[in-house]
């Protein structure tokens, strides 16, 4: 994934973390309100064993952090499809083809993240957006590329070797996986013209949890299916909404995997097979606002919510839909300087 600082966020992230590790307890690397804390409640009551969760707000810092795996106290890693099929290749990971209620799980979502994770949530690449402050919020790319005056200096984008250049390969109607060095040349002067409008590359929830002063300052941003729930949480009301953008459909998986190096393996298998038992997985997918991929936990859901397309993309028969993909090394090489040197010209604009 894209290199970036990242000794310094090694150090700066590995001073955070206990150096011991405890075998009554499980820690978990994962996104922030990513787990209900009703369902971390009912398993202290199903089995008395503690969770300890650590939060990552970028892909890239989580991967960053999982080539140094064993020294790291994580028992349960949070990842997208892409690192774990990786890292499931370079032995860092328990299979867990074998867990019971696996067979849950709809096969398409087995399949993307492999035997050696389980599919945790999924969802869609598009906008969070202030409704009081854009009424009207961009129904395409382009839109979003080409944002009104008053929204100038007022978005948020996500530091990441896809979805930063995401926006504009969707809008020129290109892969945002694309590997041509044209499209991506093309790609990054977009962005960089579009750099004038951007006030964070940090990830919204976090920008606004880190930001409490002048967190009214972000009005849109790239973000994830599920992301208008934890901002409205975080605000204390309903004014943040998601939109997916006409055209074909980013999808991301979220997968959940066991650190081959834990020493709690049999607890870790535990709650992993008791997050997918379908009431579980269904109360889960309630409290957080996410799209579950347990096929029974949807038979336990509301209409309303299975129906919301700002929660379950409208994949259907899969077509017009783009999947979280690996990229090659040069590709990825190429990327992390174009987003490097985004950044930093937007560290340093005036």
């Amino acid at each position: 994934m894209m290199v970036k600082k990242l000794v310094r966020i090694l150090i700066i992230t590995l001073a955070a973390f206990p150096l011991t590790v405890t075998a009554s307890e499980l820690n978990i690397y994962l996104w922030e309100d990513t787990l209900s804390k009703h369902v971390i409640s009912q398993w202290g009551k199903y089995l008395n064993i503690p969770l300890h969760l650590f939060h990552f707000d970028n892909d890239d810092e989580r991967s960053l952090l999982m080539l140094k795996s064993f020294q790291l106290p994580f028992d349960i890693i949070v990842l997208d499809n892409v690192s774990a099929q990786i890292f499931a290749r370079q032995d860092a990971f328990e299979d867990l083809s074998s867990l019971e209620n696996r067979r849950y799980i709809d096969p398409r979502w087995n399949q993307v993240c492999g035997t050696h994770a389980i599919p945790y949530f999924w969802g869609s690449v598009g906008i969070v957006y202030r409704e009081n402050k854009i009424p009207s919020p961009p129904r395409t790319w382009s839109e979003f590329m080409n944002p009104p005056l008053a929204v100038k200096g007022h978005i948020g984008m996500i530091q990441d070797s896809v979805e930063t250049l995401l926006p504009f390969l969707f809008a020129q109607h290109l892969s945002p996986i694309t590997d041509s060095l044209p499209e991506l040349r093309a790609a990054y002067h977009a962005m960089e013209r579009f750099n004038a409008n951007i006030i964070t590359y940090e990830y919204a929830l976090s920008y606004v949890r880190s930001h409490h002063k002048d967190n009214d300052n972000l009005y849109m941003a790239l973000g994830y299916s599920g992301d208008q729930y934890s901002l409205n949480r975080y605000f204390s009301n309903n004014n943040w909404k998601f939109i997916t953008p006409a055209g074909p459909i980013f999808i991301w998986v979220d997968c959940m995997a066991i650190n081959r190096n834990s020493e709690n393996k049999k607890a870790a298998k535990d709650f992993l097979n008791y997050l997918m038992r379908p009431d579980v997985a269904a109360q889960n997918a309630l409290d957080i606002g996410a799209a579950t991929p347990n096929m029974e936990a949807l038979k336990r859901l509301p209409a309303s919510f299975i129906h919301d397309e700002s929660i379950f993309p409208p994949i259907r028969n899969m077509k017009n839909i783009i999947i979280d993909t690996e990229l090659s090394p040069l590709n990825l090489n190429i990327r992390s300087k174009i987003i490097n040197s985004l950044i930093n010209q937007h560290e340093t604009q005036p």
